[in-house]
């Protein structure tokens, strides 16, 4: 399904920074090929991830000075739960919301500070610092997500900070952190069993040597589902393949001039039987863990690869590393798109049409979803059908003395959203899917189309530390442009001129400004302010998305105890939303497109705190992350994505509070557990709150226990969900409520060597 080129891009790398002009203008690229061309690569193993796992806030350490707001999560910390599910992970930062979808966190939903969540797409993501979005610019919808369970760590930054991560920096960034190549022959093999057929393999192997380092990677991930599929049978969850490789050169450790080689090749694979088709209310109260038959032929297939080649060289004062990268993901959700009966309901023939008129009393949508209407009904099922391609080539340059640190980077960014979508179609009729039909491949459509994108980003940021005060000045820069063609026929002959194709969607540039402060009071308290120009750019239909950032906190660090409170406010010039099959719209929008907002006001409170108590042998860590937010538009407006918003309405799917509470022991005879106890406030699904959209407060507890039972060896059980609440976290995709994944048991060893 993937076009394996990567091998010929390497091979055209260097030809690349030679020949392309835009580079040969930058005295960064000029130096890189003179050292690749003339220096002898070979490696430090003290630095072995120095390069190798590019982040973006560094340690725990770090985050807590940090001139502006961050987070990191260690290895350790993941392996507590070893969560497998990004929204349960991300619960415990403080200013990071999200919208559960399946429960198993194949497709997040994030927001940071109370930007739209829908698919993640309004906030930087990365892995080891390279974007992982499927088309960063042309469609930035986190339809792929790399496998949680494979990561070592989770970054998020927020605030003046962020202003280095781009390009969405209104909300923050999140780098994820791949396994890195261990300083020694070593590895673990853990091996995971659940309820509903749920497995999980997850195995490493590595070693480094004075010059070579290398790791190997695999995570297995299965799930027969916990839903049951009405009157059908069938499984309702997932087979998902991960496998990752790192080879590392470096040059001695006593060498003048240190420098590595990175290579590292990523695959996935993964078949889900996902659906886009939740329950009408009534059916939830019956049954929340219950799909309609009609869904029955739902699923998901998608393979990823990723090749990024990394080098780097620190002299001195000074750190220079070059990433070239290049993302291909393909993938067809085959679902239910549409019922061809618009008379019986009366508001149209979408899936979230028919469980909009069930919500509001429509017996006969109602029979329609539950398969027992009087006369049967065509469904029509879409293959979402789309290849995406990014490449990219990012420099970075550091020099620092005792006073400053300064950072300029540049990154060059191609991608392509290429659709290429089909029907099928079916009898509903009595409970039962009749066979598919082939529907004829598309002509001239939205569902027949190619979109490319083509970006600039600079930035140069200076970290000023002087006695007590350390400052943080930023500046950002990014040029755009986005294209479409669409076909005349589904042989892509020619493009179709008469509509005006190819156009140009989006064409335009950004100036972004940053600034933050830590001011230390004495040794243990610290105050922090910041504000920056936020911005995201748009496919098109709308103007890009504009916001003014501020926040002011302090910090408390003493032994055992850490304590951050801070408040921000984020003024919106311009929001927009665009269409998306995944999102809230509701009326008919075209895929793709956006829709201006205006301004809007988001605030909030955000709260960690961090203790470990001690008595004799045992320990007692506790921690608390507590979000507050208010979101508002300011506008009065109607639109087929917004509906109709009266100023003042809350800023959907983004609940007024956010809590996780976790306590943990430890003795000192190999035994621990933690119990964690998450809870979120009320929300609805769309601005006007209408009858079916409120999606109440709910909570639920995880817990787990460990035990040592070898030098090596670790055994735990997980139980997720332990009161086994059954409440709607959710109503979208297509208006459908979604319950919380039920209470499950996991039983685990992880063997270290």
């Amino acid at each position: 399904m993937i076009r394996h080129k990567w091998m010929k891009e390497f091979m055209h790398l260097r030809s690349i920074l030679v020949k392309n002009p835009k580079f040969q203008r930058l005295p960064l690229v000029q130096a890189i090929i003179l050292a690749t061309t003339f220096t002898q690569v070979a490696f430090a193993q003290e630095n072995t991830e120095q390069f190798e796992t590019i982040t973006i806030v560094g340690s725990e350490e770090a985050a807590r000075n940090v001139a502006g707001t961050a987070t990191v999560i260690t290895s350790e910390e993941l392996e507590v739960y070893e969560y497998t599910d990004i929204h349960k992970i991300l619960s415990s930062v403080p200013g990071v919301n999200f919208r559960p979808e399946e429960g198993y966190g194949l497709r997040p939903n994030i927001s940071i500070r109370g930007t739209y969540a829908d698919r993640s797409g309004k906030i930087t993501l990365m892995e080891d610092g390279v974007l992982i979005a499927p088309g960063p610019y042309s469609s930035s919808s986190a339809y792929y997500f790399p496998t949680v369970g494979r990561l070592a760590g989770v970054e998020v930054l927020k605030g003046a900070a962020a202003i280095t991560q781009g390009p969405y920096t209104i909300g923050g960034a999140i780098n994820l952190l791949s396994t890195p190549i261990p300083e020694e022959q070593s590895g673990f093999f853990n091996q995971e069993f659940g309820q509903d057929g749920a497995q999980r393999t997850h195995a490493t192997y590595g070693n480094s040597s004075e010059n070579f380092g290398f790791l190997l990677e695999a995570h297995l991930w299965e799930s027969d589902g916990f839903d049951t599929i009405q009157d059908e049978s069938g499984d309702t969850g997932f087979d998902k393949e991960d496998y990752v490789a790192k080879f590392r050169l470096n040059s001695d450790r006593d060498a003048a001039i240190y420098q590595e080689l990175n290579f590292k090749y990523q695959w996935s694979d993964e078949s889900s039987d996902q659906t886009y088709v939740g329950l009408a209310d009534a059916s939830f109260k019956r049954d929340p863990h219950e799909r309609y038959g009609l869904s029955k032929y739902d699923n998901m297939d998608n393979e990823h690869e990723t090749l990024s080649i990394n080098y780097g060289v620190d002299i001195g004062q000074f750190e220079f590393d070059v990433t070239y990268y290049q993302n291909d993901f393909a993938r067809d959700w085959f679902k239910v798109d549409k019922i061809d009966n618009k008379k019986v309901y009366g508001l149209g023939n979408g899936i979230n049409n028919i469980i909009g008129a069930a919500n509001g009393g429509s017996l006969a949508a109602l029979a329609i979803l539950n398969g027992d209407n009087d006369t049967p009904v065509e469904v029509k099922l879409k293959h979402n059908n789309r290849e995406y391609e990014s490449d990219g080539l990012d420099l970075r340059l550091n020099w620092s003395n005792d006073i400053h640190s300064v950072t300029v980077g540049y990154r060059d960014t191609e991608d392509s959203e290429d659709r290429f979508q089909h029907y099928e179609y079916s009898q509903w009729s009595g409970g039962k899917m009749g066979a598919l039909t082939v529907g004829p491949p598309p002509g001239y459509s939205s569902n027949n189309r190619l979109t490319e994108a083509d970006a600039e980003a600079f930035y140069i940021q200076d970290v000023i530390t002087l006695e007590n005060l350390t400052l943080n000045i930023g500046y950002r820069s990014e040029d755009w442009s986005i294209t479409q063609e669409r076909y005349v026929d589904s042989a892509r002959s020619a493009i179709n001129t008469e509509k005006g194709y190819p156009k140009t969607l989006a064409s335009d540039d950004a100036s972004l400004f940053g600034l933050g402060a830590v001011y230390d009071i004495n040794d243990e308290i610290s105050l922090y302010a910041g504000f920056n120009e936020g911005f995201t750019p748009t496919s098109g239909g709308a103007d890009p998305e504009e916001a003014e950032n501020t926040e002011v906190g302090v910090r408390y660090s003493s032994g055992a105890t850490y304590i951050d409170v801070g408040y921000f406010a984020t003024d919106y010039e311009n929001m927009f939303g665009s269409c998306t099959a995944s999102g809230g719209a509701v009326g008919d929008c075209e895929i793709g497109d956006s829709f201006n907002a205006g301004e809007a006001d988001i605030s909030g409170f955000e709260i960690l705190g961090q203790h470990v108590f001690e008595s004799g042998d045992l320990t007692f860590p506790v921690s608390l992350s507590y979000t507050a937010t208010d979101a508002e538009f300011r506008n009065t407006f109607s639109s087929s994505f917004w509906g109709n918003v009266t100023s003042g309405d809350d800023i959907p799917d983004l609940p007024d509070s956010q809590l996780a509470l976790s306590v943990g022991v430890n003795s000192g005879n190999g035994w621990s557990g933690n119990l964690t106890f998450y809870s979120f406030g009320d929300t609805c699904s769309v601005a006007s709150c209408a009858a079916g959209t409120k999606i109440d407060s709910h909570s639920e507890v995880d817990i787990v226990v460990r035990r040592e039972i070898g030098e090596n060896i670790d055994a735990y059980l997980t139980v997720m969900n332990v009161t086994d609440e059954e409440d709607i976290v959710a109503r979208a995709p297509k208006n459908g409520a979604r319950a919380q994944f039920p209470r499950a048991a996991l039983v685990g060893i992880r063997w270290r060597f």
